[in-house]
């Protein structure tokens, strides 16, 4: 992996950013503070950065995480990564967080249906049933939809806890037995880069259902 790589991830409550460095280890940080993400973000990348000796020209690329996930803080962390690209005149790619989990989600479990919090009672769904994923296959449902379709299946939440009574006959993957890190994302990221990543007046995050002021536009 190339050296200082800078990843940002803020589609979901909680806020990663993370580092490449020289001898292929990763570096990161997480921020739990509930969607707080422009309060912290900045002040993130900054001491991940100074903490390790690496000053902001030295970045080589930026990877960011496209969604899907909360409409603020995906515009939070898009135009942080922007910025940065543009300022330093660097490459940018941007990686669904379903693209990100699943290579070593279904590694490790197989099959397994992801799903991601959109709005109240309402989730991204998306089946990894192999290392890459497309996402043209992610859907939006309830809970309660979701319980029926993937009934006997192992079931990841990612940025939130399954119902676990409304899921009852779902397998749920504990956060203890798989967590999604910020290296899942800059790994993600690596083909992209290598192509020459994403256009950055073009890249926007994944936007899977219309929100209120768009569904009025």
């Amino acid at each position: 992996m190339k050296p200082y790589i800078l990843a940002i991830d803020s589609s979901t409550s909680v806020l990663r950013v993370g580092l490449s460095l020289k001898d292929d280890s990763i570096v990161s940080f997480e921020n739990t503070g509930r969607y707080r993400h422009s309060q912290f973000i900045f002040g993130m990348i900054a001491k991940l950065l100074a903490d390790n000796g690496v000053i902001r020209p030295q970045i080589s690329a930026v990877v960011v995480s496209v969604g899907p996930g909360s409409f603020t803080g995906l515009r939070v962390g898009m135009a942080a990564a922007k910025g940065i690209a543009t300022a330093l005149s660097i490459n940018l790619a941007g990686v669904s967080t379903f693209n990100a989990v699943s290579p070593r989600l279904f590694q490790q479990f197989g099959k397994t249906y992801v799903l991601i919090p959109s709005r109240r009672d309402e989730y991204y769904l998306g089946l990894i049933d192999a290392p890459q994923f497309d996402d043209r296959n992610i859907t939006v449902d309830r809970i309660t939809g979701i319980a029926g379709r993937c009934r006997g299946a192992r079931l990841y939440g990612v940025g939130c806890e399954p119902d676990r009574k409304i899921l009852a006959d779902c397998e749920i993957i504990r956060p203890a037995e798989f967590a999604l890190a910020i290296d899942d994302f800059l790994v993600g990221g690596i083909s992209r880069l290598a192509a020459g990543g994403d256009d950055i007046a073009r890249l926007e995050p994944l936007y899977i259902q219309q929100f209120p002021a768009e569904a009025k536009k």
